[in-house]
Protein backbone atom coordinates (compact mmCIF):
# COMPACT_ATOMS: atom_id res chain seq x y z
CA UNK A 1 0.00 0.00 0.00
CA UNK A 2 1.15 3.65 -0.59
CA UNK A 3 1.71 6.00 2.03
CA UNK A 4 -0.18 9.04 3.29
CA UNK A 5 -1.12 11.56 0.79
CA UNK A 6 -2.47 14.85 1.67
CA UNK A 7 -6.29 15.45 0.68
CA UNK A 8 -9.47 16.83 2.13
CA UNK A 9 -12.27 15.75 4.10
CA UNK A 10 -14.21 13.34 2.66
CA UNK A 11 -12.87 13.90 -0.32
CA UNK A 12 -12.45 10.69 -2.59
CA UNK A 13 -9.22 10.25 -4.73
CA UNK A 14 -7.96 6.98 -6.27
CA UNK A 15 -4.53 5.81 -4.54
CA UNK A 16 -2.24 2.88 -6.20
CA UNK A 17 -4.39 0.04 -8.21
CA UNK A 18 -7.49 2.10 -8.01
CA UNK A 19 -7.63 1.89 -3.87
CA UNK A 20 -10.06 4.51 -2.36
CA UNK A 21 -8.75 7.07 -0.54
CA UNK A 22 -10.02 9.85 1.97
CA UNK A 23 -8.70 11.74 5.12
CA UNK A 24 -10.12 12.03 8.53
CA UNK A 25 -10.58 15.01 10.55
CA UNK A 26 -10.28 15.48 14.44
CA UNK A 27 -13.42 15.40 16.65
CA UNK A 28 -13.02 14.65 20.02
CA UNK A 29 -9.15 16.71 20.65
CA UNK A 30 -7.44 14.82 23.95
CA UNK A 31 -9.15 11.94 23.90
CA UNK A 32 -6.78 10.09 26.24
CA UNK A 33 -2.98 8.37 25.99
CA UNK A 34 -4.62 5.11 24.82
CA UNK A 35 -7.99 5.38 23.78
CA UNK A 36 -9.27 1.90 22.11
CA UNK A 37 -12.67 0.18 22.13
CA UNK A 38 -14.61 2.95 19.92
CA UNK A 39 -18.32 1.65 20.40
CA UNK A 40 -21.43 4.02 19.23
CA UNK A 41 -24.43 3.64 21.16
CA UNK A 42 -27.58 3.55 18.99
CA UNK A 43 -29.83 3.83 22.17
CA UNK A 44 -27.79 7.14 23.60
CA UNK A 45 -27.00 8.49 20.14
CA UNK A 46 -23.32 8.79 22.05
CA UNK A 47 -20.19 7.49 21.40
CA UNK A 48 -17.95 5.03 24.39
CA UNK A 49 -14.28 4.54 24.33
CA UNK A 50 -11.73 3.10 26.75
CA UNK A 51 -8.23 5.27 27.90
CA UNK A 52 -6.94 1.78 28.63
CA UNK A 53 -3.52 2.62 31.32
CA UNK A 54 -6.11 5.13 32.79
CA UNK A 55 -8.59 2.70 33.92
CA UNK A 56 -11.91 5.37 32.36
CA UNK A 57 -14.31 4.49 30.28
CA UNK A 58 -15.10 7.91 28.47
CA UNK A 59 -18.51 9.21 26.72
CA UNK A 60 -19.10 11.96 23.84
CA UNK A 61 -22.21 13.61 22.37
CA UNK A 62 -22.02 14.65 19.03
CA UNK A 63 -25.03 16.56 19.39
CA UNK A 64 -24.43 18.50 22.65
CA UNK A 65 -20.01 18.15 22.90
CA UNK A 66 -20.52 16.74 26.41
CA UNK A 67 -18.20 14.26 27.53
CA UNK A 68 -17.99 12.26 30.94
CA UNK A 69 -15.16 9.98 32.44
CA UNK A 70 -16.02 7.20 34.64
CA UNK A 71 -13.02 5.48 36.43
CA UNK A 72 -12.76 2.08 37.01
CA UNK A 73 -9.58 1.70 38.79
CA UNK A 74 -7.58 -0.42 36.87
CA UNK A 75 -6.59 -1.15 33.41
CA UNK A 76 -9.51 -0.93 31.01
CA UNK A 77 -8.95 -3.37 27.94
CA UNK A 78 -12.61 -3.01 26.42
CA UNK A 79 -16.24 -2.68 27.24
CA UNK A 80 -19.62 -4.03 25.51
CA UNK A 81 -22.63 -2.64 26.23
CA UNK A 82 -25.27 -4.96 28.29
CA UNK A 83 -29.20 -6.00 27.11
CA UNK A 84 -31.04 -3.70 29.24
CA UNK A 85 -28.24 -1.20 30.90
CA UNK A 86 -25.19 -1.31 31.87
CA UNK A 87 -21.74 -2.79 30.63
CA UNK A 88 -19.67 -5.97 30.80
CA UNK A 89 -15.79 -5.07 31.24
CA UNK A 90 -12.38 -6.33 30.45
CA UNK A 91 -10.60 -5.05 33.16
CA UNK A 92 -6.98 -5.66 33.73
CA UNK A 93 -8.27 -8.19 36.57
CA UNK A 94 -10.59 -9.84 34.60
CA UNK A 95 -14.35 -9.66 33.49
CA UNK A 96 -16.80 -7.87 35.71
CA UNK A 97 -20.41 -6.13 34.64
CA UNK A 98 -22.20 -2.68 35.93
CA UNK A 99 -24.94 -1.64 35.34
CA UNK A 100 -25.25 2.06 33.97
CA UNK A 101 -22.41 3.50 36.43
CA UNK A 102 -19.07 1.13 35.46
CA UNK A 103 -17.51 2.52 38.59
CA UNK A 104 -19.29 0.36 40.52
CA UNK A 105 -19.07 -3.04 39.22
CA UNK A 106 -19.00 -6.48 40.09
CA UNK A 107 -16.25 -8.98 39.32
CA UNK A 108 -17.16 -12.36 37.06
CA UNK A 109 -15.10 -15.58 37.50
CA UNK A 110 -11.49 -15.71 38.97
CA UNK A 111 -9.36 -12.37 39.22
CA UNK A 112 -5.90 -12.39 38.64
CA UNK A 113 -3.79 -10.59 41.18
CA UNK A 114 -2.92 -6.43 40.97
CA UNK A 115 0.64 -7.24 39.87
CA UNK A 116 0.03 -9.84 37.50
CA UNK A 117 1.86 -9.84 34.22
CA UNK A 118 -1.17 -10.13 31.94
CA UNK A 119 -4.24 -7.37 31.42
CA UNK A 120 -7.26 -7.95 29.53
CA UNK A 121 -7.28 -6.15 26.19
CA UNK A 122 -9.76 -5.63 23.12
CA UNK A 123 -13.17 -7.30 23.28
CA UNK A 124 -16.86 -7.66 21.32
CA UNK A 125 -19.70 -9.93 21.61
CA UNK A 126 -20.58 -12.11 19.28
CA UNK A 127 -24.04 -11.98 17.45
CA UNK A 128 -25.82 -14.14 19.93
CA UNK A 129 -24.46 -12.02 23.16
CA UNK A 130 -21.52 -13.92 24.45
CA UNK A 131 -18.35 -11.45 25.39
CA UNK A 132 -15.14 -12.54 23.84
CA UNK A 133 -11.86 -10.54 24.67
CA UNK A 134 -8.38 -11.37 24.79
CA UNK A 135 -5.32 -11.24 27.04
CA UNK A 136 -1.60 -10.30 26.72
CA UNK A 137 1.52 -9.49 28.78
CA UNK A 138 2.26 -5.80 29.99
CA UNK A 139 5.82 -6.45 28.31
CA UNK A 140 3.86 -7.22 24.85
CA UNK A 141 5.64 -11.01 25.20
CA UNK A 142 5.23 -12.98 22.29
CA UNK A 143 2.53 -16.31 23.25
CA UNK A 144 1.42 -14.96 26.51
CA UNK A 145 -1.91 -14.20 26.10
CA UNK A 146 -5.73 -15.94 25.17
CA UNK A 147 -8.89 -15.13 24.04
CA UNK A 148 -11.48 -15.76 26.14
CA UNK A 149 -15.07 -16.03 26.23
CA UNK A 150 -17.70 -15.24 28.49
CA UNK A 151 -20.87 -16.79 28.41
CA UNK A 152 -24.60 -14.90 29.75
CA UNK A 153 -26.34 -16.90 32.21
CA UNK A 154 -28.10 -19.83 31.79
CA UNK A 155 -32.01 -20.43 31.86
CA UNK A 156 -31.02 -21.75 35.73
CA UNK A 157 -29.61 -18.62 36.64
CA UNK A 158 -26.06 -19.73 36.74
CA UNK A 159 -22.91 -18.06 34.60
CA UNK A 160 -20.55 -20.38 33.18
CA UNK A 161 -16.90 -19.53 34.04
CA UNK A 162 -15.02 -18.01 31.22
CA UNK A 163 -13.05 -20.11 29.28
CA UNK A 164 -9.87 -19.79 26.84
CA UNK A 165 -10.99 -20.53 22.97
CA UNK A 166 -7.96 -19.09 21.15
CA UNK A 167 -4.28 -19.82 23.08
CA UNK A 168 -1.43 -18.76 22.63
CA UNK A 169 -1.61 -15.44 21.62
CA UNK A 170 0.32 -12.46 21.61
CA UNK A 171 -1.21 -9.34 21.10
CA UNK A 172 -4.71 -10.09 20.88
CA UNK A 173 -6.95 -7.09 19.75
CA UNK A 174 -9.72 -6.59 17.12
CA UNK A 175 -12.77 -8.69 16.91
CA UNK A 176 -15.74 -8.79 14.09
CA UNK A 177 -18.13 -11.42 12.67
CA UNK A 178 -19.13 -12.56 9.24
CA UNK A 179 -22.88 -11.89 9.33
CA UNK A 180 -24.07 -15.63 9.80
CA UNK A 181 -21.85 -15.88 13.19
CA UNK A 182 -19.27 -18.25 11.58
CA UNK A 183 -16.59 -16.86 11.06
CA UNK A 184 -14.69 -14.78 13.07
CA UNK A 185 -11.85 -11.87 12.11
CA UNK A 186 -9.51 -11.82 14.70
CA UNK A 187 -6.40 -9.62 14.93
CA UNK A 188 -2.82 -10.48 16.65
CA UNK A 189 -0.71 -7.21 16.62
CA UNK A 190 2.53 -9.21 16.90
CA UNK A 191 2.47 -11.28 14.20
CA UNK A 192 0.69 -8.15 11.51
CA UNK A 193 -2.01 -10.85 11.15
CA UNK A 194 -5.89 -10.68 10.65
CA UNK A 195 -6.94 -14.33 11.25
CA UNK A 196 -10.12 -15.59 9.99
CA UNK A 197 -11.22 -18.48 12.61
CA UNK A 198 -14.26 -21.36 11.73
CA UNK A 199 -16.66 -20.20 14.86
CA UNK A 200 -19.59 -22.03 16.13
CA UNK A 201 -21.96 -19.70 16.82
CA UNK A 202 -24.50 -22.08 18.53
CA UNK A 203 -21.81 -22.90 21.66
CA UNK A 204 -19.23 -20.17 20.98
CA UNK A 205 -16.21 -22.36 20.03
CA UNK A 206 -13.62 -21.96 17.76
CA UNK A 207 -12.50 -24.45 15.43
CA UNK A 208 -10.07 -24.42 11.74
CA UNK A 209 -7.95 -20.85 11.64
CA UNK A 210 -6.16 -19.26 8.77
CA UNK A 211 -4.32 -15.89 7.73
CA UNK A 212 -6.88 -13.93 6.47
CA UNK A 213 -4.71 -10.75 5.39
CA UNK A 214 -1.26 -10.55 6.77
CA UNK A 215 0.38 -7.03 6.63
CA UNK A 216 3.71 -5.87 5.80
CA UNK A 217 6.56 -3.84 8.13
CA UNK A 218 6.04 -0.74 6.32
CA UNK A 219 2.26 -0.75 6.51
CA UNK A 220 2.32 -0.84 10.71
CA UNK A 221 0.48 -3.11 12.50
CA UNK A 222 -3.38 -4.27 12.68
CA UNK A 223 -5.27 -3.58 15.86
CA UNK A 224 -8.51 -2.96 16.36
CA UNK A 225 -11.31 -3.50 13.75
CA UNK A 226 -14.99 -3.34 12.07
CA UNK A 227 -17.02 -5.51 10.46
CA UNK A 228 -19.40 -3.23 7.85
CA UNK A 229 -22.85 -3.98 6.21
CA UNK A 230 -21.00 -5.30 3.63
CA UNK A 231 -19.06 -7.67 4.92
CA UNK A 232 -15.97 -5.43 4.73
CA UNK A 233 -13.44 -4.72 7.58
CA UNK A 234 -11.86 -1.50 8.27
CA UNK A 235 -8.63 -2.04 9.99
CA UNK A 236 -6.87 0.77 12.14
CA UNK A 237 -3.22 0.15 11.61
CA UNK A 238 -1.03 0.67 14.69
CA UNK A 239 1.95 3.09 13.27
CA UNK A 240 0.48 2.94 9.93
CA UNK A 241 -1.55 6.55 9.78
CA UNK A 242 -4.81 4.99 8.26
CA UNK A 243 -7.57 2.49 8.19
CA UNK A 244 -8.08 0.58 5.65
CA UNK A 245 -11.43 -1.90 4.15
CA UNK A 246 -10.88 -5.24 3.32
CA UNK A 247 -13.04 -6.77 1.25
CA UNK A 248 -14.30 -10.38 1.62
CA UNK A 249 -11.43 -11.90 -0.54
CA UNK A 250 -8.87 -10.09 1.21
CA UNK A 251 -8.46 -7.08 -1.11
CA UNK A 252 -7.65 -4.21 0.30
CA UNK A 253 -10.61 -1.43 -1.12
CA UNK A 254 -10.03 1.60 0.24
CA UNK A 255 -8.02 3.54 3.12
CA UNK A 256 -8.85 6.67 5.58
CA UNK A 257 -5.91 8.94 6.03
CA UNK A 258 -5.49 9.93 10.01
CA UNK A 259 -2.86 12.79 10.90
CA UNK A 260 -1.54 10.76 13.85
CA UNK A 261 0.45 7.40 13.09
CA UNK A 262 -0.88 5.60 15.99
CA UNK A 263 -4.13 4.71 14.89
CA UNK A 264 -5.90 2.11 17.62
CA UNK A 265 -9.28 1.54 16.39
CA UNK A 266 -12.62 2.31 14.70
CA UNK A 267 -16.02 1.78 14.29
CA UNK A 268 -19.07 3.13 12.69
CA UNK A 269 -21.82 4.57 14.01
CA UNK A 270 -23.06 8.65 14.01
CA UNK A 271 -26.75 9.80 13.26
CA UNK A 272 -26.77 8.36 10.12
CA UNK A 273 -24.95 5.08 10.54
CA UNK A 274 -22.02 6.00 8.10
CA UNK A 275 -19.18 7.87 10.22
CA UNK A 276 -16.15 6.14 10.72
CA UNK A 277 -14.63 6.88 14.41
CA UNK A 278 -11.38 6.75 14.49
CA UNK A 279 -9.26 6.36 18.04
CA UNK A 280 -5.57 7.16 18.14
CA UNK A 281 -2.95 7.02 20.70
CA UNK A 282 -0.24 8.85 21.84
CA UNK A 283 1.11 6.78 24.88
CA UNK A 284 5.24 6.07 24.71
CA UNK A 285 5.79 7.97 21.63
CA UNK A 286 8.96 10.04 21.21
CA UNK A 287 8.14 13.73 22.10
CA UNK A 288 10.03 14.44 18.35
CA UNK A 289 7.07 12.97 17.09
CA UNK A 290 4.28 13.98 19.68
CA UNK A 291 6.03 17.53 18.27
CA UNK A 292 5.33 16.81 14.66
CA UNK A 293 2.04 15.45 14.56
CA UNK A 294 0.28 16.95 18.40
CA UNK A 295 -2.79 15.40 17.49
CA UNK A 296 -2.28 12.12 19.14
CA UNK A 297 -4.17 10.99 21.37
CA UNK A 298 -7.36 12.29 20.05
CA UNK A 299 -10.48 10.46 18.33
CA UNK A 300 -11.10 10.93 14.44
CA UNK A 301 -14.47 10.75 12.28
CA UNK A 302 -15.01 10.55 8.34
CA UNK A 303 -17.63 10.28 6.17
CA UNK A 304 -18.00 6.72 4.65
CA UNK A 305 -20.84 5.04 2.26
CA UNK A 306 -21.29 2.07 4.42
CA UNK A 307 -23.15 1.39 7.61
CA UNK A 308 -22.65 -1.57 9.96
CA UNK A 309 -25.05 -4.17 11.65
CA UNK A 310 -26.53 -3.34 14.70
CA UNK A 311 -23.80 -3.72 17.71
CA UNK A 312 -24.67 -7.03 19.50
CA UNK A 313 -25.11 -6.90 23.39
CA UNK A 314 -24.08 -8.93 25.85
CA UNK A 315 -26.90 -11.03 27.22
CA UNK A 316 -26.60 -11.00 30.62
Amino acid sequence: MTGPGKVGHGIVQEGRAGVERRTAEPIVLDAGDLPECPRWDDVSQRLHWVDIYAGRLCVWSPSTGERSTYDVGQPLGSFAFREGQGFVLALAAGFALSGADPSGWEPVGAHRLPDSPIRMNDGACDPVGRFLAGTMRHDEAAHGGALWRLDPQTESGQRPPPEPVVAPTSISNGLGWSADGRTLFHVDSADRVVWVRDYDVETGTVAASRPFVTFDEGDGYPDGLVVDSEGCLWVALWDGGRVVRVDPTGEVLAEVLVPARRVSSCTLGGVSGSELYITTARRRLDPSVLEAEPLHGSIFVCPVDVTAPTLARYAG
